[in-house]
């Protein structure tokens, strides 16, 4: 009498091999997503934390600045977000550089608008848009719509800005 495996035990292994397979590559997807949206929220919060220091330094570094030095600015959008040089005559802030969300799934939720850094520690100032009166800091939520999971960002009054890396329910 041979000894081998019946064709049902076969099928049965198998089945249960690519059902922990599935599970496996479903959550290493959700991991890799996760990942995704706390790697672009710290580059988020160390360009803040960047126009927060370059500001409190007076720091120009060779640019040139029509008339009184103001501070730095972060404009956020919902797919991307700028660094700028504000300067008290220039009718606009002078672009230094502008950073893109990597895709369409990643983008701000809410805490949209300007983030003006002044110079030499004298505090932080939002306004919704350029034309908009300053308003309390808004905590900035980022969301990516694969998980559909959110992390939080808040700047302080002063300017200190934390990152909320918790996964939570968007709003």
């Amino acid at each position: 009498m041979k000894k081998a495996f019946t064709l049902i035990e076969l099928l049965v292994t198998i089945s249960i091999t690519v059902i922990f397979l599935g599970i496996t590559l479903t959550q290493y997807n959700t991991f890799t997503e996760q990942t995704k949206l706390k790697n672009e929220a710290k580059k988020l919060v160390d360009v803040l934390e960047l126009a927060k220091k370059k500001a409190a330094s007076g720091d120009l570094s060779q640019l040139i600045c029509d008339g009184e030095f103001k501070g730095y600015e972060v404009n956020i959008l919902a797919g991307s977000y700028s660094l700028n040089l504000r300067c008290s005559t220039a009718p606009a802030s002078q672009l230094i550089a502008t950073y893109n969300f990597p895709n369409l799934n990643i983008s701000t939720l809410s805490g949209t608008g300007l983030f003006r850094f002044k110079q030499l520690t004298l505090g932080l100032e939002y306004k919704a848009n350029e034309a908009a009166l300053p308003t309390a800091t808004p905590t900035i939520q980022i969301k990516n719509s694969i998980i559909n999971k959110c992390v939080n960002i808040t700047i302080s009054v002063v300017g200190i800005v934390e990152l909320d890396e918790t996964l939570a329910t968007c709003l």
